[in-house]
């Protein structure tokens, strides 16, 4: 897949995971803020932001490396 493509079937995949593990990977992964900054802000536990990027890292891996149905990645993600 060309980089653009790639860039938009993430985009997709961040947009399509559930409201909470979507906000929190992009504070962690798009706005550079720790654990403990996004538990601030959004007044939860820093156990709580963990487990959301835990749920939303699964998703998107199991979306990843799941597109051919055998388990073999289709692409390469540094996500």
């Amino acid at each position: 897949l060309e980089v653009v493509e790639l860039e938009q079937q993430m985009t997709l995949l961040i947009d399509s995971l559930p409201e909470g593990c979507r906000r929190i990977f992009r504070m962690s992964r798009h706005d550079h803020l720790s654990y403990k900054e996004i538990a601030t802000v959004l007044g939860v536990s820093e156990k709580t932001v963990e487990n959301q990027m835990t749920k939303a890292l699964a998703l998107l891996r199991k979306h990843v490396h799941g597109s051919h149905g055998d388990g073999s990645p289709s692409y390469s993600v540094n996500i």
